[in-house]
């Protein structure tokens, strides 16, 4: 392992995301951040981030991943610098990472879904997001916001007040509309899959107001792309698997200082709004009949 960070060479594994614009041309990349296990490369837009990963790192969906640990080296680079993206590689000052492969990211499959057991109900999934110590006031923000989109109204405002809130390279607001994005996309059908898509073009529309990464994410969570911990935990709680729910929340609790926490403040949200615009057809609570007017449009 040792011999391998020293290497002139890092091979890495691309994500489909951003191949094309690995791919592209040489280019300068401004650092915008260099942490042990991460180095975010801002590339030709504001949302356009390249992260570049560690192997031991979280599996953001855009990031360029390595099959080293972050002990064994680094980066050579700080906040600021400048390195060339191209041609499928990074140039770092001693060593280029180069994309030998691709990797497949974690994303959430569109619905619509149903509850995980016919006895399951809605409640009982909310009791177990309702367990994670979260930000009342974002959740409450969350829902208002999935609320007004599943109503078929305008979301541009409640959205951009809520894009960049906070502080940090993943502001709050932000990570609540991950949590909003990814559980419309998960729970699908006619008015999910259009509140989606108004939640998602409110939040390009405001883009400019977060974060370069903040940004970035945003967009792969639009398209139902997040880390797998993520992945697993809005799967558990769109279909209404309390158990998978309850098991899947310490794992998104501990991303980041509060990144974690305030997605699932917005997937808490999310589903609050989820249930009262349309409860029985997303999580039935006791047995249906397997007919067609049992089941979901």
């Amino acid at each position: 392992m040792a011999s391998a960070a020293h290497s002139s060479v890092w091979p890495a594994a691309a994500s489909p995301l951003l191949a094309a614009e690995l791919a592209a041309a040489p280019r300068g990349a401004r650092v915008l951040a260099a942490f042990p296990t991460a180095l975010y490369l801002l590339l030709d837009r504001h949302d356009l981030v390249l992260p570049v990963l560690a192997d031991d790192a979280l599996r953001l969906p855009t990031g360029l991943r390595l099959g080293l640990p972050s002990r064994s080296f680094d980066w050579g680079v700080a906040p600021g610098d400048e390195v060339l993206v191209g041609d499928g590689r990074v140039r770092l000052p001693h060593r280029d990472v180069v994309a030998v492969r691709e990797w497949r990211p974690a994303r959430v499959a569109p619905g619509p879904s149903r509850a995980s057991s016919a006895g399951m109900t809605i409640a009982t999934t909310r009791s177990a997001l309702a367990a994670a110590d979260v930000s009342g006031l974002l959740r409450d923000l969350a829902a208002d916001v999935a609320a007004t989109a599943l109503r078929g109204r305008p979301t541009r405002r409640r959205v951009a007040s809520l894009v960049g809130a906070g502080s940090g390279l993943t502001p709050s607001g932000d990570d609540a509309l991950c949590g909003v994005l990814l559980a419309l996309r998960a729970v699908g059908g006619g008015a999910a899959d259009a509140a989606a898509a108004s939640v998602a073009d409110a939040v390009r529309d405001a883009a400019h107001r977060t974060t370069s990464l903040s940004a970035c994410l945003l967009g792969a969570a639009a398209e139902g792309y997040a880390v797998p911990q993520v992945v697993r935990l809005v799967t558990a709680a769109a279909g209404g698997d309390a158990s998978g729910t309850h098991g899947a929340l310490p794992a998104v609790l501990a991303i980041g200082h509060t990144s974690g926490a305030d997605l699932v403040a917005g997937l808490a949200g999310a589903v609050d709004a989820l249930a009262a615009h349309h409860p029985l057809p997303l999580f039935p609570s006791t047995p249906q009949p397997h007919s067609e007017g049992a089941s979901r449009a």
